[in-house]
């Protein structure tokens, strides 16, 4: 299911992370997966109900025990010898067949709408694992339409980025091919090759992923693209990859504040990324930012506390959203800044990653794409 995944790439990135402003922090400045990328590249909602809904572990557990109509203490049968319900988590591969086992239809959907959907948006870290607030949104199938998945989807993959930034944290979970496929669209240096396909179609789709072998050759790519993302500049961007009208269609793409899936809530803030919708970046305000917040020294998990009154933030479209046109100016080349913005920047961020080395600056590095990609266009001449 992962074989896809460029891990090496993914990690680069991840080392630029920042969970205070939920934007990856470049040499060029900010830059952020927003609500119109999950858009394109998936194509599922991202406007409608704000995932919000929360219960208690042990209501999670007793509603696992409903679902399965066993005991979640139980032992998963058939060739899995563990649990159903293990540390806050449900068995994944144990659901799907317990779904076709009970044989009423509307059980059977729910068990597989909860595994498809924790092992594509909401992935959890074992791979085999469910995140039981999954189902706090499928209980009722009348409502699987109305909920905006695509935000949900996206902070919870904001959460995890910020969880994978910490000392001691091991993996990255969340939807990774919106990662990914967000990396291809935005960096024409890193993109493999693509498809033609409809323009409703969506655009992870349209990628051709190579498998990439681990171990030494990983941690090697993994220095390479350290050492690319910190020479580059942003002009090096595709800063509008689905048009200068890419957003037009998606509102809420502009929306300021929070975005949630269950008890995660994320802050959520498209004035820091005004280049991605074809405006000139200038100095961003202050961030909403959550009442309070619990990051221990050790551990890799933290917790972020939201004022109640937040979760009306989203409901309020028109307040809400951003004037592009006041904010900023349309620009002629997406990449434009104000003056003093690198400054700015500078003075709160460390853009790069790699020491500077002594001598004179190291040529770029080509990766194999690149070469390839080099040849072909020779040979079309």
């Amino acid at each position: 299911m992962m074989q896809h995944l460029d891990m090496a790439l993914l990690s680069a990135f991840v080392e630029r992370w920042q969970p205070d402003t939920n934007t990856f922090h470049m040499p060029f400045g900010e830059i952020s997966i927003l609500l119109h990328d999950v858009h394109h590249i998936l194509r599922i909602p991202v406007d409608g109900e704000l995932m919000g809904d929360e219960a208690s572990q042990d209501t999670l557990k007793s509603d696992m025990g409903g679902l399965v109509r066993l005991s979640v203490d139980a032992q998963v049968g058939g060739k899995w010898k563990s649990k159903w319900y293990d540390n806050g988590a449900m068995h994944a591969e144990g659901l799907l067949v317990r779904g076709g086992e009970l044989k009423i239809k509307e059980m059977e959907v729910q068990c597989y709408l909860f595994v498809l959907l924790g092992s594509t948006l909401f992935v959890d870290k074992s791979r085999d694992r469910l995140r039981p607030a999954i189902n706090l949104f499928l209980k009722d199938h009348r409502l699987l339409t109305d909920y905006a998945w695509g935000a949900g989807a996206l902070a919870y993959l904001y959460r995890q980025l910020g969880v994978a930034t910490r000392a001691g944290s091991k993996g990255l979970c969340g939807c990774l091919t919106l990662l990914q496929v967000w990396i291809y669209e935005y960096f024409p240096l890193f993109r493999p090759s693509q498809l033609p396909q409809s323009p409703d179609a969506p655009r992870a789709s349209s990628w051709i992923s190579p498998r990439l072998p681990g171990g030494d050759e990983a941690r090697q790519r993994l220095a390479r693209y350290r050492q690319l993302l910190d020479e580059l500049s942003a002009d090096d961007v595709t800063w509008t990859p689905y048009g200068r009208d890419g957003h037009t269609d998606i509102p809420r793409s502009l929306y300021t504040g929070p975005i949630r899936f269950s008890y995660i809530a994320e802050g959520y803030d498209p004035a820091r990324c005004l280049r991605q919708f074809g405006y000139r970046q200038i100095i961003p305000r202050a961030m909403t930012v959550p009442h309070d917040q619990y990051r221990p020294a050790s551990g890799s998990s933290y917790i972020v506390f939201w004022d109640p009154w937040v979760n009306q933030l989203w409901d309020n479209v028109a307040a809400r959203r951003l004037d592009l046109d006041f904010a900023s100016r349309s620009c002629e080349q997406p990449s434009e800044i104000v003056e003093e913005y690198i400054d700015w920047f500078l003075t709160r961020s460390h853009p790069r990653i790699t020491h500077p080395t002594d001598g004179e600056p190291q040529p770029r590095p080509l990766l194999v794409h690149q070469v390839s990609y080099d040849f072909l266009l020779l040979f079309q001449i």
